[in-house]
């Protein structure tokens, strides 16, 4: 009888979190067409534009909430089974696209836009970012406006993107540079 009443509560308390993330997401006009798991503080999402989050994702916000931010007339896609870490700021002024399966670590940092200019003649850097398929962006890392991450690549930790990284090649620096390539199927997926 006691396993009954264990099983039955851990059910109902498991249908209880995803009536709640559903609402959530809901009030904040974030599109789903499956749903995340939170694992600790669930992180903010402030949707002026279009935040579309793909199924099985995993947002793990143990010590700094992750904020996603979709200005107005702006997309921000984050793609099926993503694994997303701690204080992670993503803000997409125009485009920004996270690939299925990609692997965000904790404080990465990823623009579509620079702001603010720099001088009185150059406007603010605008430019879609796009990060491929189980794509591994290390902690502390900078994605910056016009980026692309070609798919299966890897992002060195503290690394700032800024071009194009190729396809299956690892990149490192400031600003970072492909030092490596290796070779993979193209469905692999990162454990």
């Amino acid at each position: 009888m006691k396993y009954r009443i264990t099983h039955f509560s851990r059910r109902l308390r498991g249908y209880l979190t995803r009536s709640a993330i559903r609402r959530y997401l809901r009030q904040r006009r974030v599109e789903i067409t499956g749903l995340p798991e939170f694992f600790g503080s669930w992180p903010v999402f402030m949707v002026e534009g279009t935040l579309r989050l793909g199924p099985s994702g995993v947002f793990r916000s143990l010590r700094l909430r992750s904020v996603f931010t979709a200005l107005a007339d702006s997309s921000l896609e984050i793609g099926a089974n993503a694994y997303i870490n701690d204080g992670v700021n993503i803000c997409a002024a125009e485009r920004i696209v996270v690939g299925p399966f990609c692997k965000i670590a904790d404080l990465v940092t990823i623009y579509d836009c620079g702001f603010h200019q720099v001088t009185p003649a150059v406007g603010p850097r605008k430019g879609p970012v796009l990060i491929g398929r189980n794509v591994w962006i290390g902690t502390g890392a900078i994605i910056l406006p016009g980026a692309v991450v070609g798919d299966h690549a890897v992002i060195g930790a503290g690394s700032v993107v800024t071009g194009r990284i190729e396809a299956k090649s690892v990149a490192v620096g400031v600003p970072a540079r492909v030092i490596r390539k290796f070779e993979c199927c193209d469905d692999w997926v990162r454990p």
